[in-house]
């Protein structure tokens, strides 16, 4: 079930994301600096819920090697 929850979290914020950097010909500098900033995040939990998806425990996994290499 965590799969296709996280596979249905991506696919919803791709709906979103996807039309947002198509469309911004029409959109003055600061607005696209604007929206851009604001979608970053969102960007980042697309691409986890993706990793979460295709392989379960593949972010826990990334967060502890970073972790280790933090402190080594």
């Amino acid at each position: 079930m965590p799969r296709v929850a996280n596979l249905a979290l991506a696919v919803f914020l791709l709906l979103f994301l996807v039309p947002l950097f198509t469309h911004l010909d029409d959109v003055s500098l600061s607005a696209r600096v604007m929206l851009l900033v604001v979608a970053f995040p969102f960007g980042v939990i697309t691409v986890l819920a993706l990793m979460a998806a295709t392989r379960p425990g593949s972010v826990g996994r990334a967060f502890r090697q970073l972790r280790r290499r933090g402190r080594a």
